[in-house]
């Protein structure tokens, strides 16, 4: 059962250059012959940054300048968990007609689909660091945002393997997904900071893999190191979804050709 999940993981790992280039064209062919390319990316999160800064600076006291990188490494950082919600789901039922004429590893869709998310995030990652430059507030990231980065991708291929399985075998969940990413959006310290929580609600921090997985990266890409409890939380949720992956990957891959 085990040996299933490695092999396919395996041969997923070694067609790199398959779905890197992939994932490239994907992103890069959607704004072909548009003016500003793949800046169209970067809109919803400067426009959203901007709106919510206005709003949660007056409410907290902060000025634009100080409360900006926050709240836009924050939604910066908080879509890459936020791919098991809203992508994940699809990555399987998108590629059903491949799936069903092609002998590619499952894990190659995964691989592809968290790629993706990736290069989005590098070309986001471009423009946030453009925004601090403009505002004074120019930093070097921590050294710790390379091991933040790797969990990150790792929990997206073990969960996201995870929730594409799920998804393809219940369809509802393509739809129950992406709607709770809304309600995890702000559950999770995104725009507001988590000292402001006290008593019983400081568990929407501690049992939340969304705020630990974002925090990891958001606190070293502002020079900061994150908090224990985030890097908790993301190690966490790597070795149950590794588990996750490799139990109900092996038992149930022979049959997701059949669900899509």
């Amino acid at each position: 059962m085990l040996s299933k999940s490695y092999i396919d993981l395996r041969r997923g790992v070694k067609l790199y250059k398959v779905w890197m280039h992939h994932a490239w064209h994907d992103v890069s062919a959607k704004y072909k012959r548009t003016v500003l390319g793949t800046l169209w990316i970067s809109g919803a999160m400067i426009a959203t940054s901007i709106a919510l800064s206005i709003v949660m600076g007056g409410i907290m006291g902060q000025d634009l300048p100080s409360v900006l990188p926050y709240i836009m490494g924050g939604i910066l950082c908080f879509a890459l968990p936020g791919f098991l919600l809203n992508e994940a789901p699809e990555t399987f039922m998108s590629s059903s007609n491949i799936i069903k004429n092609h002998a590619h590893p499952f894990s190659y869709y995964i691989f592809e689909n968290v790629a993706r998310v990736f290069i989005l995030f590098i070309n986001n990652l471009v423009v946030f660091y453009i925004t601090l430059a403009v505002l004074g507030k120019l930093t070097l990231p921590n050294w710790t945002v390379v091991p933040a980065i790797m969990l990150n991708f790792l929990n997206c291929v073990f969960w996201g393997g995870v929730v594409a399985m799920a998804a393809a075998r219940y369809r509802d969940l393509r739809f129950l997904l992406p709607f709770m990413s809304q309600i995890i959006f702000f559950l999770t310290p995104v725009f507001w900071h988590p000292g402001n929580l006290k008593g019983w609600r400081t568990v929407i921090l501690n049992l939340n893999p969304f705020y630990g997985l974002m925090e990891v990266i958001r606190a070293p890409l502002l020079g900061e190191m994150a908090p224990l409890i985030a890097w908790q939380l993301s190690a966490a949720s790597l070795l149950l979804g590794a588990l996750a992956w490799a139990v109900f990957f092996g038992v149930y891959r022979g049959k997701i050709a059949f669900w899509v």
